[in-house]
């Protein structure tokens, strides 16, 4: 067990680069009740003994691993946030943050509250298929709600697995810095990694980890979120630039939106640093947030007019996203 009775998860260092110049100071917004909030970020993505379970009557606790790899990322996440970079990365500290992101992917509550839904979805199909259950078999023992101590045992064999599940999912991908203005800032949410794809959807959508085309995001401050995009990307915005780079390069822009944006992409994914994004991006990676956390998210300003509009427009964004509504968007 550990002394620690209020356990984050999301970390409380990266929670503070969204501060509003108050010490540790944040604005949130609380899908919920659609209400927001001023608080000190240690108050946020957060609750009593979120980390510790017993087995066997041991009491356990994975709060100190989790600081202990939180340690490890975190002067890497300064690094790049005070280079502006990611390039300049070690093999090392591009490992720390494949484990970490990895991590931070599986230990939230909107994680486990997906994980608690499993039973229920399996008892709604049974239902639907009119299959009966036999007593004491195994299809019974997984329609069964679990208990509050079983679920963190199971999503902490998870959360220990992590890093070999998911971690070079996270190293394979280009990295580089999406950048903003303090006047339009980054959000974080209760739930930060954040996934996008522009790709046609298959068979079992297209928001995995290692789906061809994902785009994925974490906050790092109000003002720079680490970007991880699929390689395909990158060759494929590397072609395009290339082209206009080339002779014919001044006749082909003539003929597209924004071709200073592709040369700019092309540089970002090209070298690790800084993609400055336009209001339109800024607000599609904040609404990213917004339909990924499960309650909160968290601002340096107390302005999250997009946040209630997405929620008036689509009233299931005041919870979690929970497995039926992938299997909806597939």
């Amino acid at each position: 067990m550990t002394e620690a009775k209020v356990q984050h998860y999301v970390p409380k260092f990266l929670l503070r680069n969204f501060g509003t110049g108050k010490k540790d100071k944040v604005w949130v917004f609380d899908k919920l009740l659609r209400k927001s909030f001023e608080t000190n970020a240690k108050n946020i993505a957060s609750e009593s003994r979120f980390y510790d379970f017993e087995v066997e009557g041991t009491a356990l606790s994975l709060e100190s691993s989790l600081s202990n790899i939180e340690s490890k990322a975190k002067p890497v996440i300064e690094k790049m946030l005070n280079s502006d970079s990611t390039a300049g990365l070690t093999h090392e500290e591009r490992s720390v943050m494949a484990a970490f992101l990895a991590i931070q992917f599986v230990r939230t509550k909107a994680f486990r509250m997906q994980w608690a839904d499993f039973p229920r979805l399996l008892r709604d199909k049974f239902e639907r298929l009119n299959e009966q259950i036999t007593p004491d078999s195994q299809a019974e023992k997984l329609i069964a709600d679990p208990s509050k101590n079983d679920i963190k045992i199971e999503t902490t064999r998870m959360l220990l697995g992590a890093p070999d599940t998911y971690g070079t999912h996270f190293l394979g991908k280009t990295w580089f810095l999406g950048a903003t203005t303090s006047n339009e800032p980054f959000w974080i949410s209760d739930n930060p990694i954040s996934l996008q794809n522009a790709t046609d959807m298959g068979p079992f959508g297209n928001l995995g980890l290692a789906v061809k085309g994902i785009e994925i995001y974490l906050p790092l401050s109000s003002t720079r979120a680490l970007a991880m995009w699929c390689p395909s990307l990158r060759e494929k915005i590397g072609k395009a630039a290339q082209t206009l780079r080339s002779p014919i390069g001044g006749s082909i822009a003539k003929t597209l939106k924004n071709p200073a944006g592709i040369l700019a992409m092309d540089e970002a994914l090209s070298n690790g640093g800084v993609l400055p994004y336009n209001s339109d991006h800024v607000m599609n990676f904040n609404a990213l947030q917004v339909g990924r956390s499960e309650r909160y998210v968290i601002s340096p300003q107390n302005d999250f007019s997009l946040a209630r509009r997405m929620i008036d427009d689509h009233p299931h964004l005041k919870r979690g996203q929970r497995l039926e509504d992938a299997t909806a968007q597939a």
